[in-house]
């Protein structure tokens, strides 16, 4: 173990760990306006990064397939609020229902996505060249990285910005904080749930351009990548962007760390170790949750 070698895993770390900080970001504000768990948010992810490369490989230029693929991903997740979600609350459901109706529209796009792309997995053009930059003594960095890097924290603070200083971002706080209190004062809940579902889905649909070009595209991405920002926001905590920052870039260094010095099996394992660890010591997570649903 020397200075190098940590340093490279702290470098891929906070590159992995920013990526889970992102998913746990797009489940946060759903779920903190809500209450309603959405595990397709990965399929949103996936939906960016597959049309991504279908729109690159008709021809668009980057900037316009970068628009368009994000822009039909955050569609889709719109419309799943729309035509699932609204009809089915209109009808008093639970949130269990809610959660299980959406896990099924999970495997729906999943496999539609399947049956109308292939099961290929295709690299995703970044922004920047692909060649590594050598920082020195075998030291490196991808410029991707810096791309996730950069993203990362534009992202989180365009959302605090949103959630802390516009009135639809206040909206979405008062209702996570008083859901009933929220309608006396005239905030439209429906209005809310749509503005939750149609962030979380730009988010995350912002995430597979991301990912993507660092791994590759494919209709099953979404699986992991989902699973992983959801374990990301419950270890930081749910009751703040701040939780899943710190959950994400947390086990991003730990899974990192332990495929390097352990062994790449260990890489897996581990989030869920650290899962319960957290979840035995402190219930709340890491940061805690401040104004969140119960």
């Amino acid at each position: 173990m020397t200075a190098v070698s940590l340093a490279q895993v702290l470098i891929g770390g906070l590159q992995a760990g920013g990526i889970y900080a992102l998913m746990g970001l797009s489940y946060y504000v759903i779920l903190g306006a809500t209450g309603i768990l959405n595990f397709a948010q990965g399929e949103w992810m996936m939906l960016a990064a597959v049309f991504g490369v279908v729109l690159l490989g008709i021809g668009l230029p980057y900037p316009l397939a970068v628009t368009l693929s994000i822009a039909i991903a955050t569609a889709v997740a719109l419309l799943a609020e729309r035509l699932v979600i609204r009809p089915l609350q209109a009808r008093h459901a639970s949130h269990g229902m809610l959660m299980l109706v959406l896990f099924a529209v999970l495997i729906v796009v999943r496999h539609l996505t399947l049956h109308a792309f292939g099961p290929a997995e295709h690299q995703l053009p970044g922004p920047l060249p692909e060649r590594a930059i050598i920082l020195g003594n075998g030291l490196f960095i991808l410029p991707q990285t810096l791309v996730v890097y950069v993203a990362v924290a534009a992202v989180f603070l365009a959302v605090w910005w949103f959630m802390d200083r516009t009135w639809p971002g206040r909206s979405l706080r008062v209702a996570a904080i008083d859901p009933v209190g929220a309608q006396l004062i005239g905030i439209d809940l429906g209005r809310v749930r749509l503005i939750a579902f149609g962030l979380g889905g730009l988010i995350a649909a912002l995430t597979g351009w991301l990912y993507g070009p660092l791994f590759a595209a494919s209709y099953s991405i979404g699986n992991t990548l989902g699973i992983k920002g959801f374990i990301a926001l419950i270890v930081g905590g749910v009751g703040s962007p701040l939780g899943a920052l710190v959950g994400g870039l947390t086990l991003g260094i730990l899974e990192l760390g332990a495929a390097r010095y352990a062994s790449s099996l260990w890489s897996e394992a581990v989030s869920f170790l650290f899962l319960i660890a957290v979840l035995l010591v402190r219930p709340n997570g890491l940061v805690g949750r401040h104004g969140a649903r119960p």
